[in-house]
């Protein structure tokens, strides 16, 4: 019952202190640690104990992995890093849309930066080896002022990659200028050659290890099918739809919906498994194999079933861990058992995909398989 009432009291201190203290509780070993019902899953050459995953920019530095596994997440995903350490821009940089069950940043990849985030990694797999099924992947990032952007990405797999289960491509933060750039089919086929060829150079030559590209939800039909083509020519696992959208149009309510930067959370729901959605018929179109983790507005077993039903492998969250506390990943979990046995489901590859639009997701979510 504490937890309850230290998550509510969170929400009245400024998010970004909030997080900050957030990040020092669980340092200090005081969290609490649900008892979470493992569903194992496949996903490439990864078995995970769950498909439910921490999204970046919760553990920017790597300081919490433990604590991350213990409330119960199946992965996490550290970072975005980047290769020099970085403040990122001014404060106040987040803001939170308590109506609208969202939140907007504008951090500008704020970290430690590789060398000190390696340190922490090294500790971490000296007692936790790679065989465990609570995965780590790691979220590659550019320098604001960098003098070679695409060459970044291929220092930091060249020096990161031996300590991650797999790696996460940043291509689509609204909040470095002229990133989303690097989505474009030329650019992004330089950024992942860069990546493979830093993978080449790692001394524990981790060529094969898996490697997803972290999109916009922001992107025209287009430039979707642009980015899925490379992947596949590339032979990228998969992708992490979405980011954060700087799209306003949302029937938002709070004060701070007219900040810059990227909205997350339940506003940015329906966008992004829209585009999760395309991008499932896009990859089927072409019968090929790309695994996609959902990220964008969930916070419960509903609008985590919506995500498998369009397409989802794995699913990630950040923005309902503020806001709902550190039970959801078991909150989740036992309601997507509960939803499974309502639909006679043994697991959830017979559904995954299915859904042809939103609507009959949700509506499948909400009243079951007809």
């Amino acid at each position: 019952m504490i937890w309850v009432y230290i998550s509510k009291i969170f929400r009245f201190l400024d998010p970004e202190l909030s997080h900050n203290i957030a990040i020092f509780l669980l340092k200090l070993n005081f969290y609490p640690r649900p008892k979470v019902t493992n569903v194992l899953v496949k996903i490439d050459k990864m078995i995970l104990k769950n498909p439910i995953g921490l999204a970046a920019g919760f553990d920017k530095n790597g300081e919490i992995i433990k604590p991350i596994s213990n409330l119960g997440f199946g992965f996490t995903e550290i970072g975005t890093i980047t290769p020099n350490y970085q403040y990122g821009n001014k404060k106040p940089r987040v803001f939170r849309l308590s109506e609208d069950r969202g939140i907007i940043n504008r951090n500008g990849f704020n970290n430690d930066g590789m060398v000190k985030v390696k340190q922490r990694l090294i500790k971490y797999r000296n007692v936790y080896n790679t065989q465990s099924n609570f995965k780590v992947g790691l979220n590659f990032g550019v320098n604001k002022n960098s003098p070679n952007r695409i060459y970044d990405y291929e220092l930091l797999a060249s020096n990161l990659s031996s300590y991650a289960d797999f790696i996460s491509i940043n291509v689509s933060s609204p909040n470095t200028p002229g990133l989303r750039s690097f989505q474009s089919e030329k650019s992004l086929t330089d950024v992942i050659n860069s990546v493979y060829k830093g993978l080449k150079n790692e001394k524990a030559k981790k060529i094969d290890i898996p490697v997803f590209i972290k999109i916009s939800p922001d992107l025209k039909i287009q430039d979707l099918e642009n980015i899925i083509n490379v992947a596949i020519k590339k032979n990228v696992t998969g992708l992490i739809i979405s980011n954060t959208t700087v799209d306003r149009d949302l029937s938002l309510k709070t004060i701070h919906k007219k900040e810059s930067g990227g909205l997350s959370g339940r506003p940015l729901f329906k966008k992004s498994t829209e585009i999760l959605l395309k991008a499932n018929k896009i990859v089927k179109k072409y019968n090929a194999k790309l695994y996609f983790i959902a990220v964008g507005g969930i916070e419960d077993s509903i609008s985590a079933y919506i995500k498998i039903l369009c397409g989802a492998h794995l699913l990630q969250l950040y923005t309902a861990l503020t806001f709902e506390g550190p039970f959801i990943v078991k909150n989740i979990l036992n309601g997507l058992q509960g939803l499974m046995e309502r639909d006679k489901l043994k697991n959830l590859d017979k559904v995954r995909g299915v859904a042809k639009t939103f609507a009959e997701a949700e509506r499948i979510a909400s009243t079951g398989l007809k």
